[in-house]
């Protein structure tokens, strides 16, 4: 096991951000609505049960973090996951859910 991120107190905090971002359960919720693919604002919205602006602030926490991705076409804003590294790792952890 690497514990090269031992010295670096820089990452260990992103690190440790990262894990506070995605321990919400209404982060989740979006991330795993996006595994199959981009969404708009307002579908996000429909399928999470958030009200408009608490969805937009998650979504605004979640593309701060790097975790999701946004695209502007027309009036419409589309989210989608910013890199495969977390739909693996929600997809890790749920699997592990199975196995507890």
């Amino acid at each position: 096991m690497d514990t090269s991120i031992f010295s670096s107190t820089e990452k260990m905090e992103k690190l440790s951000k990262n894990i506070k971002i995605l321990g919400d359960s209404n982060r989740l919720k979006i991330i795993i609505l996006l595994f199959d693919g981009e969404k708009c604002v307002g579908d996000i919205t429909d399928s999470v049960g958030l009200s408009q602006s608490a969805t937009s602030h998650q979504l605004r926490i979640l593309k701060d973090a790097n975790i999701l991705k946004s695209k502007k076409e027309g009036n419409l804003i589309y989210y989608s996951i910013a890199d495969n590294h977390v739909r693996v790792l929600v997809k890790t952890l749920m699997e592990h859910l199975d196995c507890i």
